[in-house]
């Protein structure tokens, strides 16, 4: 368990506390948490800045596709996460509410930019992009949004680095979403919002965690494939996390070759 997982959950725990007898305004905060997390990941997952980072690896072509193609799903995931809690804030029909959103998700767009640029982008391939994410980030210290735990896994790093970091801030999102489910099988504070929607988003941030392990997984600390991973292997542990990380020419040719193991069995 990771010191920033340990350090989220002590945060959950003094939010339940803090709210106790008040699960809606519990509910509330985590939801506008989840909300600028959401927008944090969808910018720093973004296609363009890991499409442009994979590109550079040096990867056999099949690998990075599978790479690719894995890491677009969490993406969409991501962009969808954001799009949902935001739709149930405004439900809520608050314009205090309203106005909070929107600066969460601006917040969330302004801080995944700055990661993906402190952690993508050396200082002589954009220096001006680099100085200003630096001052948002430091800005971000300050302010208290980019917890102590974090702070020095936001610079330039591997691939590999990279995607074990978000090992432990997926983890981070699932406990969150898992909170957000107790918290909503037990109030209606968010109207519209259903338990087995969020139980679905807490699960899918699991598999993303799983997903970015395995990437992590198949690369030394350089960046190099690991010699026992192969095409195929890669693509089987993601098929198990679930065929929507996989290409959908290697989704239908796994689903093929499972129905006949499946027939030779019977």
């Amino acid at each position: 368990m990771s010191h920033i997982y340990r350090a989220f959950e002590r945060h959950l725990t003094d939010l339940q506390i803090r709210y106790a007898g008040h699960p809606e305004r519990e509910m509330l905060r985590l939801a506008l948490l989840s909300l600028e997390r959401e927008e944090n990941v969808a910018t720093a997952y973004d296609e363009q800045v890991l499409g442009r980072r994979l590109a550079a690896l040096p990867l056999p072509d099949e690998i990075r596709k599978l790479f690719r193609t894995a890491l677009q799903r969490v993406w969409k995931d991501e962009e969808m996460h954001a799009t949902y809690i935001h739709a149930a804030l405004l439900k809520l029909g608050s314009p205090v509410v309203a106005a909070r959103a929107f600066l969460q998700q601006i917040a969330g767009e302004l801080g995944g930019w700055a990661v993906a640029v402190r952690q993508h982008r050396h200082w002589t391939e954009a220096p001006l992009s680099r100085s200003a994410a630096t001052l948002l980030t430091w800005a971000g210290w300050l302010s208290g949004r980019v917890p102590r735990e974090v702070r020095h896994h936001l610079d330039y790093c591997s691939f590999h680095d990279f995607c074990t970091y978000n090992v432990q801030t997926e983890g981070t999102a699932w406990l969150c979403w898992q909170r957000l489910t107790q918290l909503a099988e037990a109030s209606t504070a968010l109207p519209g919002v259903r338990v087995d929607d969020l139980r679905r988003i807490a699960d899918d941030e699991d598999r993303h965690r799983r997903v970015f392990s395995i990437l992590a997984e198949s690369l030394t600390d350089d960046d190099r494939l690991r010699s026992a991973v192969s095409e195929e292997n890669l693509a089987a542990r993601l098929g198990e996390v679930g065929d929507l990380f996989l290409p959908p020419k290697r989704w239908r040719s796994t689903t093929i070759e499972s129905s006949v193991a499946g027939d030779a069995a019977a």
